[in-house]
Protein backbone atom coordinates (compact mmCIF):
# COMPACT_ATOMS: atom_id res chain seq x y z
CA UNK A 1 0.00 0.00 0.00
CA UNK A 2 1.17 3.51 -0.84
CA UNK A 3 0.10 6.17 1.66
CA UNK A 4 0.38 9.80 0.57
CA UNK A 5 -0.13 12.72 2.91
CA UNK A 6 -3.00 14.74 1.43
CA UNK A 7 -1.20 18.08 1.73
CA UNK A 8 1.19 16.82 -0.97
CA UNK A 9 -1.62 16.76 -3.54
CA UNK A 10 -2.23 20.52 -3.42
CA UNK A 11 -0.06 23.54 -4.23
CA UNK A 12 2.83 24.12 -4.00
CA UNK A 13 2.88 20.48 -5.23
CA UNK A 14 2.07 19.77 -8.87
CA UNK A 15 -1.25 17.92 -8.92
CA UNK A 16 -0.44 16.24 -12.26
CA UNK A 17 2.71 14.72 -10.74
CA UNK A 18 0.68 13.53 -7.77
CA UNK A 19 -1.60 11.77 -10.27
CA UNK A 20 1.38 10.27 -12.08
CA UNK A 21 2.71 8.82 -8.81
CA UNK A 22 -0.67 7.26 -8.01
CA UNK A 23 -0.98 5.92 -11.58
CA UNK A 24 2.51 4.39 -11.43
CA UNK A 25 1.91 2.75 -8.06
CA UNK A 26 -1.55 1.46 -8.89
CA UNK A 27 -1.00 0.36 -12.48
CA UNK A 28 2.60 -0.78 -12.68
CA UNK A 29 3.22 -1.92 -9.10
CA UNK A 30 -0.40 -2.97 -8.51
CA UNK A 31 -0.41 -1.30 -5.11
CA UNK A 32 -3.40 0.25 -3.40
CA UNK A 33 -3.03 4.03 -2.99
CA UNK A 34 -4.65 5.89 -0.09
CA UNK A 35 -4.65 9.52 0.92
CA UNK A 36 -3.86 10.37 4.52
CA UNK A 37 -5.70 13.28 6.17
CA UNK A 38 -7.98 14.24 9.03
CA UNK A 39 -11.66 13.42 8.58
CA UNK A 40 -12.65 17.11 8.40
CA UNK A 41 -10.34 17.62 5.37
CA UNK A 42 -11.64 14.75 3.23
CA UNK A 43 -14.30 16.69 1.36
CA UNK A 44 -11.83 19.40 0.40
CA UNK A 45 -9.22 16.96 -0.96
CA UNK A 46 -11.79 14.76 -2.70
CA UNK A 47 -13.32 17.75 -4.51
CA UNK A 48 -9.89 19.21 -5.33
CA UNK A 49 -8.54 15.98 -6.80
CA UNK A 50 -11.78 15.04 -8.57
CA UNK A 51 -11.96 18.50 -10.17
CA UNK A 52 -8.32 18.21 -11.32
CA UNK A 53 -8.80 14.67 -12.70
CA UNK A 54 -6.38 13.24 -10.16
CA UNK A 55 -8.61 11.00 -8.03
CA UNK A 56 -8.56 8.11 -10.56
CA UNK A 57 -5.98 5.94 -8.80
CA UNK A 58 -6.67 6.84 -5.17
CA UNK A 59 -8.74 4.19 -3.46
CA UNK A 60 -9.70 5.86 -0.18
CA UNK A 61 -8.83 8.15 2.69
CA UNK A 62 -7.19 7.02 5.92
CA UNK A 63 -6.54 8.79 9.21
CA UNK A 64 -2.93 9.90 9.74
CA UNK A 65 -0.52 7.19 10.89
CA UNK A 66 -3.16 4.42 11.12
CA UNK A 67 -2.08 2.28 8.15
CA UNK A 68 1.17 0.54 7.32
CA UNK A 69 2.90 0.67 3.98
CA UNK A 70 5.19 2.89 1.98
CA UNK A 71 4.45 6.50 2.91
CA UNK A 72 5.14 9.82 1.25
CA UNK A 73 4.86 12.53 3.88
CA UNK A 74 6.05 16.00 4.81
CA UNK A 75 7.74 14.50 7.89
CA UNK A 76 8.60 10.99 9.09
CA UNK A 77 7.66 9.15 5.92
CA UNK A 78 9.37 6.33 4.06
CA UNK A 79 9.86 9.08 1.50
CA UNK A 80 9.95 12.59 2.94
CA UNK A 81 9.41 15.61 0.70
CA UNK A 82 8.11 19.12 1.26
CA UNK A 83 6.20 19.03 -2.05
CA UNK A 84 5.87 17.00 -5.24
CA UNK A 85 7.46 18.94 -8.08
CA UNK A 86 9.33 18.25 -11.31
CA UNK A 87 12.68 18.55 -9.51
CA UNK A 88 11.97 15.59 -7.18
CA UNK A 89 9.48 13.54 -9.24
CA UNK A 90 12.05 11.06 -10.62
CA UNK A 91 13.56 10.63 -7.16
CA UNK A 92 10.13 9.78 -5.71
CA UNK A 93 9.29 7.31 -8.49
CA UNK A 94 12.72 5.66 -8.24
CA UNK A 95 12.44 5.29 -4.46
CA UNK A 96 8.94 3.80 -4.70
CA UNK A 97 10.11 1.37 -7.37
CA UNK A 98 13.23 0.41 -5.42
CA UNK A 99 11.30 -0.18 -2.18
CA UNK A 100 8.59 -2.31 -3.82
CA UNK A 101 11.10 -4.30 -5.86
CA UNK A 102 13.18 -5.03 -2.77
CA UNK A 103 10.02 -6.16 -0.94
CA UNK A 104 9.14 -8.49 -3.84
CA UNK A 105 12.61 -10.07 -3.77
CA UNK A 106 12.40 -10.66 0.00
CA UNK A 107 9.01 -12.41 -0.37
CA UNK A 108 10.28 -14.90 -2.98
Amino acid sequence: MLIIEAHLSAPPSEVILFRDITLFSNTFLQEKVVLECDKNERDFYYKWLKNKGSWDYVEDFVRPHTETGISIRLEKGTITVDRIIYDNFNLIINKINLIYNSCDKQET
